[in-house]
């Protein structure tokens, strides 16, 4: 699920006419724009207009001028692009009625259509339109109630509410006193750390819970089929021990469910620190479906980068971010989708090549079948996952990755070779892990980049490019694949 999801046809387009604008360094022309979002100019400039209009609100903090031409986004050094997406989803009628929703948990269609000002038929349609989103989650709106696993209803909310509420709100709002409380046990029991930025997490998620306990007849059925590997598990029985003292302590009926709940979000959602995941790692058990998928991937990913072998260090930071990762593909279902993941892979691959996204995908085939969902149908989580993946593996590329010399040497005169020289190492300076300088005779590379045919000259290189067209992308896509196999 895309946030964009949640808006009006109109006001996605405008939203992504400014992340494209952001993805495009702040300019761009309008025929290209007009492609990009495949609509008519007469489309885009009334988006354009309603767009300027809504940014009127944000005074000179940010605006996009156009000259009929091009497009340019202007934002002061202190103002984020986020706040106005944020924005957008605050006023968005979809939005309004899963947040009712919330602080309600039931509704009436008169008094919900008195409180939010709508007519019954856009009740109706908007309700419509949020089931076919929500359909990810396996949760939908019916009766007057959100229906669905009570874990998917409460991370659904939890991702939302995330995205929408900033700094402040969760500082002032979130993190209460009694939400303080519950997590120093939690810090105290389990001898773990929250850091501030866990602390907000962690007490998001403890609001959504207690205002999400007064809800009668929850569900859990699938949650505790697959919490019954962990009843054994020493973080969870500790869990369940701090629910339960309390609960007691402020007067509030839980079921016993609740603390596998609390158990899930504390073990997969970045709660804990590395440390305080290898410490977890030493006790629990390695038959329970997360446990056996962390072992095979990390294997999977070790066997990938022989014979070079990654510190004890990295393998175990390796194998805390498989373990969030796996953990949230096992227990949940959906996502929202902050950014464009595409682009995203996109400029991953641009400084990585295809071999990390070849690595994920066959690292998520062997997660969805070890954790029995390899027949699941692709959506939004599997997208993410397959997008985490790639993360953690370039960050084992950023730490072991051979470091390769390249020298450049171009038979030309000298005010040209020195330009396209400079021109060249500009274009490789975002490639990790070479050093790219001037060909230097009687000295060792692993690749030289040069214009001279007789290339037997250069007898201390390991590999030779000879360049066949100077700006060529061509020739850039044959270096970086080059460069790519020579650091495996």
């Amino acid at each position: 699920m895309k946030i964009e999801d949640f808006l009006e046809k109109r006001e996605a387009f405008q939203m992504r006419i400014l992340k494209k604008l952001i993805l495009e360094g702040g300019r761009i022309t309008y025929e290209e724009l007009r492609k990009d979002l495949t609509i008519t100019k007469s489309s885009l400039e009334n988006y354009l207009e309603e767009m300027n209009d809504y940014l009127e609100a944000y005074q000179e903090d940010c605006r996009v001028d156009s000259d009929g031409a091009w497009l340019t986004l202007f934002m002061s050094n202190h103002f984020s692009i986020v706040t106005v997406y944020k924005d957008y989803l605050k006023r968005s009628l979809k939005y309004q009625l899963i947040d009712y929703i919330f602080k309600h948990q039931e509704f009436t269609v008169v008094k919900i259509i008195s409180d939010l000002s709508i007519s019954e038929s856009s009740l109706f349609r908007k309700i419509k339109e949020l089931n076919g989103v929500l359909k990810e989650f396996n949760i939908k709106i019916k009766n007057g109630h959100i229906h669905g696993e009570e874990l998917q209803i409460r991370y659904f909310y939890f991702q939302v509410y995330w995205f929408v509420m900033n700094y402040e709100e969760l500082q002032e709002t979130v993190l209460t006193n009694q939400n303080q409380t519950l997590i120093n046990g939690f810090e105290k029991e389990l001898d773990i750390k929250i850091s501030g930025f866990s602390r907000r997490r962690v007490s998001l998620w403890f609001t959504i819970s207690k205002k999400r306990t007064s809800i009668s007849k929850k569900i859990y059925k699938n949650m505790v089929q697959k919490m019954e590997p962990y009843k054994n598990d020493y973080v969870n029985k500790q869990v369940r021990k701090l629910i339960l003292l309390y609960s007691s302590r402020y007067s509030i009926e839980v079921e016993e469910e609740e603390s596998m709940i609390h158990f899930i979000f504390l073990t997969t959602q970045s709660v804990l620190s590395e440390k305080d995941f290898i410490n977890y790692d030493l006790v629990r058990s390695r038959r329970t479906p997360t446990a056996l998928v962390d072992t095979l991937l990390r294997e999977t990913v070790l066997l990938y980068y022989l014979p070079t072998k990654p510190t004890i260090v990295l393998e175990r930071k390796v194998t805390f971010y498989l373990s969030q990762i796996n953990g949230t593909l096992y227990f949940f279902e959906g996502a929202l989708e902050m950014n464009d993941l595409k682009d995203f892979t996109a400029k991953e691959s641009e400084v990585w090549g295809k071999n990390l996204e070849t690595l994920s995908e066959q690292l998520l085939k062997t997660a969805l079948e070890t954790i029995g969902k390899a027949n699941s149908p692709v959506g939004s989580l599997q997208r993410l996952t397959l997008l985490e993946y790639s993360t953690a593996l370039s960050i084992v590329d950023f730490n072991i990755s051979k470091e390769l010399l390249i020298g450049i040497d171009l038979n030309l005169m000298d005010m040209h070779a020195e330009f396209l020289t400079q021109t060249l190492m500009l274009n490789l300076k975002n490639v990790i892990g070479i050093t790219v300088e001037e060909y230097r005779d009687h000295h060792t590379y692993d690749l030289v980049i040069t214009t001279n045919l007789a290339s037997h000259f250069y007898s201390r290189a390991t590999e030779i490019y000879i360049i066949s067209e100077f700006w060529s992308k061509f020739d850039m896509n044959q270096i970086k694949c080059r460069i790519n196999e020579l650091k495996i």
